[in-house]
């Protein structure tokens, strides 16, 4: 038997038993209701006797039958069946006996079972009991005709009395009836068996294609959401969930994008960006599709100020060149042409002063943008984090007594340059302590996971200006009146070259610059 009905199988069999359980009950109470209604009967006799004798029976086999049905292996399930077809057709032409033989009206209950023997067993269930009923009925008439058995009811008496042709004619009918009732029977349960597996085997398909499709974008590498009517989230997958406490805004963004609608768009929604495309789905739904193509962007970012920052650089080297030598040979004409000016000449002292101190200044410039032009050399090796920081912390103090600098340090070890490192971290600080006017605390501590190690530099200054944020690291950008705008575009340009990187931003307190570096593994190819 196909496994996949052998339980609606054991369900059919229940619902015959309790149908048993039933008729049994009514033709126990009929035959003690019609003795009591006429007159000089007796209630027990041995008709009465016989029936409820057998009654007894029935309802016991029954009972057994319901407990064993919960148990039996599918292999024996349809004998079982064919079992009980047997012992209630056998109970039913027992009680035709005793009430009427081939005239009893408790013959039609046979078409019951036959019936259920075509709904559970098909053609050959309905053949099956539709002769076993015919052989019973038909041994019915034999033994009583031989009179092998007694003639217990007036009706048996008037109906074997009979012409025996009238018998056989009644029984052909029954077994027509039966036949046509047991067929037709048949016919519609195979029918309804065959809806009945292919609606299963369709539930069955739908089922394999609906755990197929969330296995699928379940772990697909593209935030999947599905909304229903009202934007209702109905479904999103492990891509999705973890935008979960942006996932609302993202989702409300993206739907009210009319670009967005069957076509691929772009959009920057807080700090990240995504591109995402919104399609009509089942029955009025709509499914959201998106990417986080944000390092995709942060890339194109970076190599489109790597390319601008070349440029910079060689234009900046250019001009340096050509103003250097000019201006030295100005600023010493200058000298010579004020030497003549005399002692006492405080205007002409004080122009000569005003010369010096911005040729000074336009030289360190020039000497700055020499520095940042060059092509840097680095000299890697293998080195500790903690050390570096203290000597630039125990340098910067010297000439610092106002600024106050605490520190908690991991001693990691770094496969990088560490002049170029210690530049960096004078730079930072030089830059915190600029902030401050000189004078307040700098905290200076470390994070530490198996992948990076992120330097944290907190100062007590004004901090950032919010507009200006995205462009501190740009080369010559700078708010001081006398700042070159070197100094953080150096920082940047050497932690990237060591494969970190760099951020700033505003805290509560001040500013905060976090460099970012890659721990050195034992062993790594670096």
């Amino acid at each position: 038997m196909n496994p996949l009905f052998t339980e609606d199988f054991r369900s059919h069999l229940y619902s015959y038993f309790i149908i048993r359980f039933f008729f049994v009950f009514t033709v126990v109470f009929s035959f003690f209701l019609f003795p009591y209604i006429r007159e000089n009967t007796d209630m027990f006799s041995f008709a009465n006797k016989v029936f409820l004798s057998a009654s007894f029976i029935i309802v016991v086999f029954n009972i057994v039958s319901l407990v064993i049905n919960g148990s039996l292996t599918a292999k024996y399930l349809q004998l079982f069946a064919y079992i009980q077809f047997s012992v209630e057709i056998f109970f039913w032409v027992i009680v035709s006996y005793l009430s009427g033989g081939i005239e009893s009206p408790y013959l039609y209950v046979i078409i019951i079972n036959i019936v259920y023997a075509g709904i559970l067993l098909k053609e050959k269930g309905a053949i099956f009991a539709t002769l076993f009923a015919f052989v019973l009925l038909l041994s019915q008439g034999i033994v009583v005709k031989m009179s092998l058995l007694p003639l217990i009811s007036t009706e048996l008496v008037e109906l074997y009395a009979a012409k025996w042709e009238t018998y056989f004619s009644r029984l052909f009918t029954y077994l027509l009836f039966f036949s046509f009732t047991g067929f037709i029977a048949s016919r519609i349960s195979k029918g309804f068996q065959r809806a009945s597996k292919n609606l299963v085997e369709s539930a069955h398909k739908n089922k394999e294609l609906r755990r197929h499709f969330f296995s699928i974008f379940s772990n697909i590498n593209m935030g999947v959401v599905i909304l229903g009517e009202n934007f209702e989230k109905l479904y999103y997958n492990k891509h999705a969930e973890q935008f979960s406490k942006i996932l609302d805004n993202v989702i409300g963004t993206m739907t009210s994008d009319p670009s967005a609608s069957g076509k691929w768009s772009e959009r920057k929604i807080g700090d990240l960006w995504f591109s995402f495309t919104v399609m009509p789905y089942i029955d009025s739904q709509k499914v959201i599709i998106f990417s986080d193509v944000t390092s995709i962007r942060k890339k194109e970012e970076e190599a489109e100020r790597q390319e601008r920052m070349a440029a910079i650089g060689r234009l900046t080297a250019s001009i340096a060149h050509e103003i250097k030598n000019p201006l030295t040979s100005l600023v010493g004409a200058s000298e010579l042409m004020f030497s003549e000016i005399s002692s006492g000449d405080n205007e002409g002292e004080q122009l000569v002063k005003i010369v010096k101190r911005e040729g000074q200044r336009v030289k360190m410039l020039l000497d700055s943008l020499f520095k940042y032009t060059e092509e840097l050399k680095y000299n890697f090796e293998e080195c500790s984090l903690k050390p570096i920081l203290e000597d630039v912390v125990t340098l910067f103090s010297m000439t610092n007594k106002n600024v106050t600098i605490d520190t908690k340090i991991d001693d990691i070890a770094l496969f990088v340059d560490p002049d170029r490192l210690k530049e960096v971290f004078w730079n930072i600080i030089i830059n915190s302590s600029e902030a401050m006017d000189e004078k307040g605390k700098i905290n200076i501590y470390t994070k530490v996971s198996p992948k990076k190690i992120e330097v944290y530099f907190d100062d007590e200054g004004k901090g950032f200006i919010e507009k200006n944020l995205d462009r501190i690291f740009d080369p010559f950008f700078s708010t001081k009146k006398r700042g070159t705008g070197l100094g953080l575009a150096q920082v940047y340009r050497i932690v990237t070259k060591f494969g970190g990187k760099v951020t700033a931003f505003n805290t509560e307190k001040g500013a905060r610059v976090i460099v970012e570096l890659v721990p050195y593994l034992e062993g790594s190819d670096e």
